[in-house]
């Protein structure tokens, strides 16, 4: 075995293979890749080569290795630490873990930092880090590149600070649609593709075989027979919503949670455009929303099994306060399911799944004693239900495995009981992991010789994830429990079809590489030529907005900061959300928040400080306007006079604004007007504004004996 010599490799450390290398010089050489490669033929270790090569080249500069989760940041670390021949003290961690005040030294004294992406744009905003001294950015999980993730928009503020810069992209499943894939290189400013599959000659001796199998199963008849109550209440809502032209079809066959989900888009869309309240469309909006909670629980039902529909049935009931909840649960067809389901649960009447599940944890571990499984389900109730089940076999050692995240009022594992869990299962204290999406991807889950999905899952991604986690070290297995006619096979297909169209693209992309990667760079090369050239103008016309640190989970300050000549200082305000000149300060919210703040009382506090401390106080009110008289249940008077006294009492002129986008114009604009050519400078300090000569007159007269406030005027 031969292994790669390079001066910050250490020896013995990356085993010589072909393609990495390849892959490794093409990176280098392109520019801003994607690499696409099957989970575990190591795309961490051509990262790695990348940044030995660019920090022997540029000593100066930093790598920066983003990851979408703390368990798989602290993975990168170790992984560069045993590959690298750097002190390890200059190969760090930066997490939201770690607080803002340590983050920045360790910043600063780094080579190579492995990071979630959130954690830097925090430090990034608040001005505490910089761009320009980073060589490269490795994004890993590449595909999650998508609308408003962190990635997208530190990609953009690379390009913008360091447009000589490299990107190094990574994924197993960068999705199924070409538009997709567009939209992930198109985001990351990639000019270069790289694809890398089991079937290549270069890649095959080095990729395992994994074997799938399909197990299928009949719902009993007490299953049938409470699915067949569920869909009756469905198909009467169905009824209902054709009436009013929602529903295209009765037949809840052919109706999924994506049709439902777009009939309450276009429900609450006639909702905002009637002038009048419409009575008969909240009738829809209510029973629309019925209908997505009962078709649930008839998921819950075929995927899943009694326990998880009976805990859904019982959380309805505790929390039935909205008009959706109270009517379905006092429905006949629903409540005879809700009685059915209660005598199964004291039946402990199981899903045949679970049966197939001891059964194949028994026949994995008799023909190999020393077996790790790793089972994958969707729901977190039924994760720590299958512990209990799997707990009282013989032989299976079972432990859950779930995110950080509270959920339903129950805590999330911390990422220390997380990693102990990992090393206990590397140990044999545990056999079989049940898990939920969280080990989809990034964590150091140890080799596993069969994974098992108890539902399968409709996306191409996810399937190709949780597939990944086998045959890493030798031949895998992988089992697809499934309930016959339900959801199951739907999902399963689903996935199957998404998968192929994948593959299918990117045999295109690699076929016609060179023609698509031209326009693929011809439009970084624009993007980057764009930024230059607003880098240039910017240093003539510099704008300088500070934003209150509540307002940094926006994308009202991403969007502010994607202007080349503006820069956005988070700070925390003492007044206001956005400090535009020495005199302007805004008063952001959207018509949520301010019918909330109106209701609470934060809204006139907040605005009496505002007029008293600024001398052009300004309100922004985000949002369909006609949101403020139907999303909650306030008079129209009430708010149009709250709208009037903000005017005329207060003394706040009042900007509505449709959208995010329609919001920063405005604050790019009135900052512009306010700093550029005026000479003014922004102070964070704010006092009381100075009284007006009439103001001051009567402050004057008004300290005369005898003298009041109506006589002094």
């Amino acid at each position: 075995m031969t292994f790669v010599l390079h001066p910050l490799i250490k020896e013995n450390s990356i085993e010589s293979r072909i393609y990495q290398e390849v892959l490794t010089a093409r990176v280098l050489e392109k520019g801003n890749s994607l690499v696409v490669a099957p989970t575990a033929l190591g795309k961490t270790v051509v990262a790695s080569m990348v940044s030995a090569f660019l920090l022997q080249s540029q000593p100066e500069k930093k790598v920066l290795v983003l990851s979408p989760t703390k368990p798989l940041a602290v993975q990168h670390q170790k992984s560069f630490q045993k590959f690298l021949n750097l002190p390890e003290e200059s190969i760090t961690l930066m997490t939201g873990s770690i607080s803002s005040a340590k983050r920045i030294p360790l910043w600063q004294n780094s080579k190579i930092i492995s990071a979630t992406p959130q954690s830097i744009e925090n430090d990034l905003l608040q001005g505490k880090i910089s761009f320009k001294e980073v060589s490269l950015i490795v994004f890993d999980e590449a595909h999650k590149a998508v609308g408003d993730y962190s990635y997208v928009f530190l990609a953009q503020n690379y390009m913008k600070q360091n447009p000589s810069g490299l990107i190094l992209a990574l994924t197993a499943s960068p999705g199924g649609k070409k538009e997709r894939i567009d939209d992930v290189c198109r985001n990351l400013f990639i000019k270069n593709i790289e694809i890398k599959s089991e079937k290549d000659s270069d890649v095959k001796p080095y990729v395992n075989e994994i074997t799938t199998e399909w197990i299928k199963v009949d719902l009993p008849a007490e299953f049938l027979e409470i699915k067949v109550l569920l869909r009756e209440f469905m198909k009467e809502q169905l009824i209902f919503l054709k009436k009013f032209g929602f529903a295209s079809s009765t037949s809840v066959q052919y109706v999924n949670k994506t049709q439902l989900l777009q009939m309450q888009s276009a429900i609450r869309k006639r909702i905002a455009s009637s002038p009048e309240k419409n009575s008969a469309l909240f009738t829809a909006i209510s029973r629309l929303a019925a209908l997505l909670k009962v078709s649930h629980a008839e998921l819950l039902l075929e995927t899943q099994g009694i326990n998880s529909l009976n805990d859904y049935f019982s959380r309805l009931e505790k929390d039935s306060t909205t008009k959706a909840a109270k009517f379905l649960l006092s429905h006949e067809a629903v409540s005879k399911a809700v009685i059915l389901t209660k005598k199964l649960f004291e039946k402990k009447t199981e899903h045949p799944k679970l049966f197939e599940l001891i059964n194949l944890l028994k026949k994995q571990f008799k023909e190999n004693p020393e077996s790790k499984v790793l089972v994958f389900n969707h729901y977190r109730d039924s994760v720590s239900f299958l512990e209990k089940q799997l707990t009282e076999v013989e032989g299976i050692k079972p432990k859950k495995f779930v995110g950080q995240a509270a959920k339903e009022k129950v805590k999330g594992m911390t990422q220390k009981e997380q990693s102990q869990v990992i090393q206990d299962l590397k140990t044999g204290k545990y056999n079989v992991l049940i898990a939920t999406a969280v080990a989809e991807e990034g964590l150091d889950i140890p080799e596993v010789d069969l994974v098992v999905f108890f539902e399968p899952v409709p996306s191409e991604i996810r399937t190709i994830q949780r597939r990944g986690r086998t045959g890493r070290l030798s031949k895998g297995k992988t089992i697809i429990l499934m309930a016959k006619g339900t959801r199951d096979e739907a999902f399963y297909w689903s996935s199957v079809a998404k998968e192929r169209k994948m593959k299918s693209t990117l045999d295109k992309m690699k076929a016609l590489n060179s023609k698509g990667l031209d326009e693929t760079s011809l439009n970084a090369r624009k993007m980057e030529s764009q930024t230059t050239l607003n880098s240039f103008s910017a240093n003539k016309d510099f704008i300088l907005i500070f934003v209150d640190s509540r307002e940094q989970a926006s994308n009202a300050v991403r969007e502010l900061s994607k202007f080349d000549n503006v820069s956005v200082k988070v700070k925390q305000l003492e007044i206001g959300d956005y400090v535009l000149s020495d005199e302007v300060i805004i008063e952001r919210k959207t018509t949520e928040d301010f019918l909330t703040s109106m209701l609470d009382g934060r809204l006139f506090s907040q605005l009496i400080d505002l007029s008293a401390n600024c001398k052009k106080p300004l309100m922004i009110v985000e949002g369909n306007k006609k949101d403020l008289f139907t999303l909650r249940n306030i008079h129209e008077n009430a708010i149009k006079g709250a709208l009037s006294s903000i005017l005329l009492d207060y003394q706040v002129p009042i900007l509505f604004s449709d959208s995010v986008q329609e919001t920063v114009s405005y604050l790019y604009l009135i900052a512009k007007r306010e700093q550029l050519g005026k000479g003014k400078e922004i102070r964070l300090r704010i006092g009381r504004k100075g009284l007006s000569q009439p103001e001051l007159q009567q402050f004057v007269v008004e300290s005369l004996p005898l003298i009041g406030p109506t006589l002094a005027k």
